[in-house]
């Protein structure tokens, strides 16, 4: 589906390759800049097109409320669609999300229901789907387990394929962090069709790396962390395991300092979630060679984090993850 079919301004992300970071020997890494859309992260791509689809199927129409979770982005997203549309938007946020996201929520006219930062995502669902229940005319979207999620994203794959083949390149791995699980398994779907020969890892944070978890048979618990849209405490139903060849882990302090060093040296504003894509990619990088391609994503925008720019959140504990990471370095 093409971008007018989204909405204005939505798809058609720029396929860019780091250079100013890049490292003498490693891999060359391209990354899909999806913070460049309307509302500042890639979560406008979902929501344009589950409110396409929805429509078509009936299923919501204007007037009604719709109900999500969200750490933010898609609250964001959601609200700018559905107030253009007509809709009530209603976003279930745990506690302890920056002020920025808040107040970009409301300035689209969204109401958010505040939950526990220990609850996180989990109990945002069961709120949901309790305010559903018992608010008549409201509609849960369920992004985690609605698989619009990960459809939404293969127009995206779709478009890297095309500007790979511009370039003339064939990628030899794809990496991409997991919230949802829609943006890695909608990409992964359409790049293993395109190229077979395709590996792909999913990244977690180490503080709530459920997948990890369940690969290396450890118990899991989860942990709050200090990257926004990552870790929702389960492995997501929109995740294809079977998309995933590796999984490996991140910390919070990887990818925000991966983070002010492309906001330094390449120029992209971006946030720290698309700074853990990059750290990882170029730790992966580093152990391929120089002709190989990753791909990776970039999600959000720098300025939705101004009020904790040293990434420190008051609310979260400070112990130690229960794994180790894989250090840069």
């Amino acid at each position: 589906m093409n971008a007018s079919a989204h909405g204005a301004g939505i798809g058609h992300t720029e396929l860019y390759e780091l250079r100013e970071t890049a490292e003498r020997g490693a891999a060359r890494i391209f990354a899909k800049c999806e913070f460049r859309h309307p509302t500042g992260s890639h979560k406008d791509r979902v929501f344009a097109f589950m409110l396409d689809e929805l429509e078509r199927a009936g299923t919501i129409a204007p007037g009604m409320t719709l109900v999500e979770c969200s750490t933010g982005n898609g609250g964001a997203a959601l609200s700018r669609v559905g107030r253009d549309r007509g809709y009530r938007v209603v976003i279930v946020m745990p506690a302890g999300m920056t002020e920025e996201r808040r107040k970009q929520i409301a300035s689209f006219d969204g109401t958010v229901v505040e939950t526990s930062p220990e609850g996180f995502l989990l109990e945002g669902e069961e709120t949901a789907r309790r305010y559903v229940a018992e608010h008549p005319g409201s509609h849960f979207l369920d992004q985690s387990t609605n698989e619009l999620n990960w459809r939404a994203w293969r127009s995206c794959g779709t478009e890297i394929v095309t500007a790979l083949d511009a370039l003339d390149l064939v990628p030899d791995h794809f990496l991409c962090s997991v919230g949802t699980g829609g943006t890695f398994t909608g990409i992964a779907d359409v790049l293993k069709a395109a190229y077979p020969r395709l590996r792909t890892t999913a990244v977690e944070v180490d503080r709530s790396a459920a997948l990890y978890a369940k690969r290396h048979g450890l118990p899991f618990a989860h942990r709050t962390h200090n990257l926004m849209g990552l870790g929702p405490g389960k492995v997501p139903a929109n995740l294809r395991e079977e998309l995933v060849d590796d999984v490996e882990l991140i910390s919070g302090d990887d990818g925000w300092a991966a983070m002010k060093r492309l906001i330094e040296k390449e120029g992209l504003y971006v946030g720290p979630t698309a700074g853990g894509n990059v750290f990882a990619a170029q730790r992966l990088a580093r152990r391929l060679p120089p002709e190989a391609v990753v791909l990776t994503v970039l999600f959000d925008s720098a300025w939705k984090y101004f009020s904790v720019w040293d990434g420190r959140y008051a609310r979260y504990a400070t112990d130690d993850a229960p794994y180790e990471t894989e250090r840069a370095d």
